[in-house]
């Protein structure tokens, strides 16, 4: 076989390999994989490959190992180094994933991947101003990526700009409007705003998409207990509790909600399980004060 027909039998066994492995049958990729490495030991595509196969199956030190030897035959190779960033960042290992994101932008600038990657990373560290350079970079080379605009709304959340982040998640919605994670983070900005009734509609909206979202029933139901209406709150918590039964948070809002529909002995009986600590007063029956809860503090 001449160098030209090796190097074509190499790309399509490649292919093949990837197509099973893109189609979710592993362990028939891997063996593909593998059988190209014995036929040439150091090709650095189904090296990484091979790598990102065995961190999926959960052999994350051996991912490591392969996609370094993969990056020793080609170190200019920027997928590469986003996937071993990958490794390391779902392994915790934050400050080397932040590296190797790095070092494939630099191969490759506009790698928009690797800029929401390295962005997700910085967040984690808590290197607030550059995640929010790598966001702002991420929308900037892929102006059509849904999440990223969402991530950079709620980074911009987080810093308070709140206006900014409304526009990112209307962004992320415009370009996907089926997105209830983006509909659910336009009704916490608005919320940060003081805007309850439109936060009301974002959180019916990410509802509507789907319904099982326990943190959206429960903000949903916080946001009509804010605006007075007790029963409606008292509903929406009702859900989000049939999802996550244990949830303190949760509790203690739909006792409060209660409390003031005049539901005591139930209202109570949430306050507990939301921790919150009952202190009765001498004034009769309804002469009692809520202290602390999950926060601390009352929180109304």
């Amino acid at each position: 076989m001449s160098n030209s027909q090796e190097g074509n039998y190499i790309e399509q066994a490649i292919n093949h390999a990837a197509q099973l492995h893109m189609s979710g049958r592993l362990p028939e990729a891997k063996n593909e994989y593998a059988r190209i490495l014995e036929s040439e030991p150091g090709q650095p595509v189904a090296l990484h490959l091979l790598g990102v196969l065995s961190h999926q199956m959960g052999n994350s030190d051996q991912a490591i190992k392969l996609i370094e030897q993969a990056l020793t035959v080609m170190p200019e190779y920027a997928e590469a180094h986003s996937n071993l960033g990958n490794v390391f960042r779902e392994t915790g290992r934050l400050k080397e994933a932040s590296a190797c994101y790095r070092r494939a932008l630099h191969l490759a600038p506009d790698y928009a991947e690797a800029h929401y990657n390295l962005a997700q990373t910085l967040r984690e560290l808590g290197e607030v101003e550059e995640a929010l350079d790598s966001f702002q970079n991420v929308v900037k080379n892929a102006h059509d990526f849904p999440e990223g605009h969402n991530d950079l709304g709620a980074l911009l959340l987080d810093l308070e700009r709140h206006q900014e982040a409304i526009d990112s998640f209307q962004t992320a919605i415009a370009l996907k409007p089926e997105f209830a994670e983006a509909h659910s983070n336009l009704g916490n900005a608005h919320v940060e705003m003081g805007q309850l009734e439109e936060a009301i509609q974002s959180y019916k909206r990410a509802l509507a998409i789907r319904s099982d979202l326990s943190e959206v029933h429960s903000n949903l139901g916080q946001a009509f207990w804010e605006i007075g209406k007790f029963e409606e709150g008292i509903k929406s918590f009702r859900k989000a509790l049939a999802i996550q039964p244990n949830d303190g948070k949760t509790h203690h809002s739909m006792g409060m909600a209660l409390l003031d529909a005049g539901k005591h002995k139930e209202g109570l009986k949430h306050k507990r399980l939301g921790g919150g600590v009952i202190e009765f007063t001498s004034d009769g029956k309804d002469g009692f004060r809520i202290l602390g809860g999950v926060t601390g503090e009352d929180t109304r």
